[in-house]
């Protein structure tokens, strides 16, 4: 099999007739063998990839038992855990962050003890680039239905926080994630009625800079 070399950029030697090409390894290296060496080191060279490669192709996927949301990354995965004394639409959630050795990173606990001034999960999604797991409550008591405060987990910091204390009272269950982080929610007031719990206004936020 005959393989080109880069031009070097000084003048090739030439014979008798000035042909002035480059020359390839099967000029240089005419011998079988040594051949045979020239494919074995490219072959050297190649073999830390092909390790690399069969390697992610037999990693052993994480044995969460949770039920929960994994992030795009597959990194790490948020259970949701329900708790307290109801069931659902009463129960309370717990909310537990995992790696993929199933090691609990964080956790954020809505059990109250009586059952009923709690919290439950309600949407709950990962950002794109899985730094943040965002997710609406409801109230397991059935108190302020109109108020569904809204929480997220920021994984650099190892933390939770409650995205309502950046965006004001949120009135709606649902919210939207924009790539890479950021997160538009529905809040309490108007500009004709501050008080407004039925329409409010739309708020974006970049969960990074929270």
């Amino acid at each position: 099999m005959e393989r080109k070399t880069q031009a070097t950029g000084q003048p090739s030697r030439t014979d008798g007739d000035s042909r002035g090409t480059a020359q390839t390894i099967s000029d240089c290296f005419a011998d079988p063998i040594l051949l045979k060496i020239a494919d074995l080191v490219d072959m050297h060279r190649l073999l830390p990839i092909v390790i690399a490669l069969a390697c992610a192709g037999c990693a052993v996927p994480a044995a969460w038992k949770c039920p929960g949301v994994t992030a795009p990354d597959h990194k790490l995965r948020a259970c949701l855990l329900s708790v307290g004394k109801s069931g659902p639409p009463f129960n309370e959630s717990r909310i537990e962050i995992h790696d993929t050795q199933d090691r609990l990173l964080a956790t954020k606990d809505f059990k109250s003890s009586d059952g009923e001034h709690g919290r439950n999960v309600q949407k709950a999604e990962w950002t794109a680039d899985s730094q943040f797991f965002v997710f609406s409550t409801a109230s397991s008591g059935g108190h302020s239905p109109w108020h569904w405060q809204t929480y997220f987990y920021d994984r650099r910091k190892n933390v939770f926080k409650e995205l309502d204390d950046f965006t004001g009272p949120v009135i709606k269950r649902d919210f939207i994630l924009t790539p890479p982080d950021k997160v538009e929610v529905t809040v309490q007031g108007t500009s004709a009625d501050p008080s407004d719990i039925v329409t409010g206004h739309t708020v974006q936020k970049t969960l990074s800079t929270l």
